[in-house]
């Protein structure tokens, strides 16, 4: 027989899609394991119920929105925050957290935008506030990888709200792009911020992604595919961040753990569309077999073909690109090829067979090889986590 259900809060926003990812990994763990009551609101910080009259067993809120701290500060109930909790916050919480590990996002932008053969680099982010902790982490660790690398880093901090200031902001963005030397490898805190950056080129003439190559975060379908050009951006952990959320209050409220936890999770992907679509070298064998290969590579090419499409032989070009890229041409084919397969185990419900025929692949069993080697999990189990 059943026990009594829990009833539980997620103080998390509809109208947010980072927030709708992670209730969708709430839903699959009750769906799972939990036997729970759920109270949600399109805005639950404007309608927050009274936590201390003993209706709620446990809750889990976005600890990001500044409305939502004070409303579980000191709750006898389990509360579980959806991000980080910054050491300096004034309320001093102490709350388990699950949320999205930034130092990671970083570093797999900067490898990325490294890997286009770019030298110069940027982070736009946000106004720096206590509660947007993900905001200095991403650019801390984004300035980091890149100095581990020999690289610099141009961070732009603006103190404008851009609902409110629009011309001042794309005016400010304007004026940090200007002196970097192009072209240059952008990464904005979010996709939000990136469309910032988009409008601020366009209105200014500055191409993308022949100037400024430009990445975002969340992989927001609208803003990406809507931005002109569509947008690259980092896909997260989201709805594993609510599944494990969920994992962990679920054992709180059966107090089967009490003890003050933060969990990271990893980005998932780099969805790779048009905004950087670049290749950054100067060496004209290299860049015409890189063009080649992004163009072709899920066509089932070879290195020979690469060659006799660019017109040099086999040998020539094995050495330029090896000595450019540190990589060969034929693991550079593979690449794009696992990058095709990831893109559409994310964006599509395709049989196995159907994405490895799409990615350049003769057959499913060939593609779960290198994918394994190449990622280290299944496609089958890439595409659970990820979806």
């Amino acid at each position: 027989m059943a026990g009594k259900a829990k009833h539980v809060a997620l103080v998390l926003s509809l109208n947010k899609r980072f927030d709708r990812k992670v209730i969708e990994g709430v839903i699959r763990f009750v769906h799972e394991a939990g036997n729970w009551s759920v109270f949600l609101e399109d805005d639950p910080a404007a309608k927050i119920p009274d936590f201390r009259r003993g209706h709620f067993d446990g809750v889990i809120a976005d600890m990001d929105d500044p409305r939502i701290p004070r409303q579980v500060a000191g709750l006898a109930i389990p509360v579980v925050g959806i991000g980080t909790i910054d050491p300096a916050h004034p309320l001093k919480l102490t709350v388990s957290t699950v949320g999205t590990n930034n130092r990671a996002v970083a570093a797999l932008a900067a490898d990325y935008l490294m890997r286009l053969g770019l030298k110069s680099f940027g982070y736009c982010g946000l106004p720096t506030r206590t509660l947007d902790s993900w905001n200095r982490e991403r650019q801390e660790g984004f300035v980091a990888r890149l100095c581990e690398a020999g690289h610099g880093c141009a961070v732009f901090r603006a103190h404008y709200n851009a609902s409110r200031s629009w011309e001042q902001l794309q005016e400010a963005v304007d004026r940090w792009l200007e002196p970097l030397p192009k072209p240059v490898g952008v990464l904005a805190a979010n996709d939000v911020r990136a469309r910032h950056v988009l409008e601020a080129c366009r209105r200014y003439g500055r191409r993308v992604p022949d100037d400024v190559a430009l990445m975002g975060v969340d992989n927001d379908d609208v803003i990406c595919e809507l931005a002109t050009p569509p947008l690259t951006s980092i896909v997260q952990g989201t709805e594993e961040i609510g599944y494990r959320a969920a994992q962990l209050l679920d054992r709180l409220m059966r107090r089967r753990t009490c003890a003050v936890t933060s969990r990271l999770i990893d980005p998932v992907t780099i969805i790779e569309r048009a905004s950087t679509d670049l290749v950054a070298t100067e060496d004209r064998v290299t860049a015409a077999a890189l063009a080649f290969i992004r163009r072709q590579a899920c066509a089932g090419i070879g290195v020979a073909d690469v060659a006799r499409a660019i017109g040099v032989s086999r040998s020539t070009l094995d050495g330029h690109f090896r000595r450019i890229t540190g990589r060969s041409v034929h693991e550079e084919i593979l690449r794009q090829q696992v990058t095709a397969a990831r893109n559409l185990l994310v964006a599509t419900a395709l049989p196995l067979e159907e994405v490895a025929l799409r990615s350049g692949f003769c057959h499913a069993q060939y593609l779960a090889a290198v994918f394994r080697r190449e990622c280290g999990q299944t496609p089958g189990e890439y595409r659970r986590r990820a979806r």
